[in-house]
């Protein structure tokens, strides 16, 4: 499978003036832990995952079935109208060897599919392993008769293993363009102690994800950080380590040290 896919990480996406058109999709809810999160149609090879999230307390954790059968999360349909503007915007994290994930939107009619060729909402690449959450778009016109649309991810073997687990974060499927905000001198603007012993407080010009990744680029924590927030780093041994801090449409990297 190729590896390349179209991804917003440095000049990642915010929704500005936008409906999301899916249930809970940040999988904060789950009636039945194991079977699916709650506004979602089914899921196979997905759990829910309390550890590794880009915001809020969830993400879904999605592994293969089998090195010949993906795992995939399929949201309910959604009301949409024929011959009009969709984009899609979701996190992803796949750091692993093993697996690739990427987006299925289906345009539908009331019963059936609706074959299209070229649509970035059915793309013929991939994730690619990277120590971070990335930011995915895709844009597309629905065609004539439209009047579902189903968003599905899915996750697929690589070198017939199916052991990897890819994580699903805060998905987005809006009618219309995603807008892009921007923070001038966003470096600038950010500003966090470097020597660190219990914590790393943060001054910001709005709410960021802030991620500490290992030196070798293994991501240790992620959470969401307003103004004048902190991150406990008590449980860090002493080294140097990488702090990114990412509004959704910038971002910036530092090396802190622990003692």
């Amino acid at each position: 499978m190729k590896k390349i896919f179209t991804i917003l990480s440095i000049a990642a996406v915010s929704l500005v003036s936008a409906q999301n058109l899916l249930t809970n999709p940040g999988f904060e809810t789950w009636t039945d832990t194991t079977t699916k999160p709650d506004g979602w149609n089914a899921t196979a090879g997905g759990t829910l995952e309390t550890g590794i999230k880009h915001s809020g307390n969830n993400s879904i954790k999605l592994i293969p079935v089998g090195t010949t059968t993906n795992a995939s999360i399929s949201a309910v349909d959604v009301n949409a109208t024929a011959n009009t503007v969709y984009s899609v915007g979701y996190w992803v994290l796949d750091n692993v060897a093993n697996s690739r994930g990427r987006h299925w939107i289906q345009f539908r009619t009331d019963a059936a599919n609706i074959s299209v060729t070229n649509s970035p909402f059915q793309p013929s690449t991939y994730t690619s392993d990277t120590a971070e959450w990335v930011f995915v778009t895709a844009t597309a016109t629905s065609p004539a008769t439209t009047t579902k649309l189903r968003f599905d991810y899915r996750v697929y073997a690589q070198n017939n293993t199916a052991t990897d687990p890819v994580y699903l974060d805060d998905v987005t499927l809006v009618q219309g363009t995603l807008a892009v905000s921007e923070v001038k001198d966003f470096d600038k603007l950010v500003q966090f102690n470097t020597i660190v012993k219990d914590q790393i407080t943060f001054k910001l010009p709005a709410k960021a994800t802030v991620n500490i990744y290992s030196i070798e680029g293994k991501l240790i924590s992620s959470n969401r950080v307003d103004n004048g927030g902190s991150v406990n780093t008590q449980s860090l041994v002493k080294g140097s380590y990488i702090v990114t801090v990412d509004n959704g449409a910038n971002k910036i990297s530092r090396k802190v040290i622990k003692n």
